[in-house]
């Protein structure tokens, strides 16, 4: 299984996807894992959108997202909340920033033993989950 980032979602909504992400999440499709903090930045980012029409076309696009991953959503559980919690202070101990998102993502990667697709490759290294980049597989 794999966690899949923000990023590689979003890419699909875009007017010109890159096909070598399409084709990769196409390839990959019974292995992804939506995580309930990637449907929440994606929620918040919809909601944020300028222009009504877009957002109207988005959450649609969101619920669709959610169903195709019905019994494959991570729950960001108390194993991921610990492994945050973890992570999160060794970061801010060595001066280090992440986003929320994107270390709640990491840790729930580590607490469930599963690497994470994303371009973001150094929001997540220090982290230490592992990682792919559908961009260049």
């Amino acid at each position: 299984m794999i966690l899949i980032d923000t990023n590689v979602f979003s890419e699909l909504v875009k007017p010109r996807p890159e096909a070598c992400v399409v084709d990769w999440l196409f390839q990959h499709r019974r292995e992804t894992l939506l995580s309930t903090i990637v449907i929440a930045e994606l929620s918040v980012g919809i909601r944020t959108t300028r222009g009504q029409a877009k957002r109207a076309l988005l959450f649609p696009w969101l619920n669709r997202l959610i169903e195709r991953h019905e019994g494959r959503i991570a729950q960001f559980d108390v194993e991921a909340a610990k492994s945050w919690g973890e992570l999160a202070s060794s970061l801010i101990l060595t001066g280090e920033r992440s986003g929320h998102f994107d270390s709640m993502l990491a840790a729930q990667g580590l607490a469930l033993g599963v690497p994470i697709a994303t371009r973001n490759i150094r929001d997540f290294e220090r982290s230490g989950v592992s990682l792919i980049d559908p961009w260049a597989a």
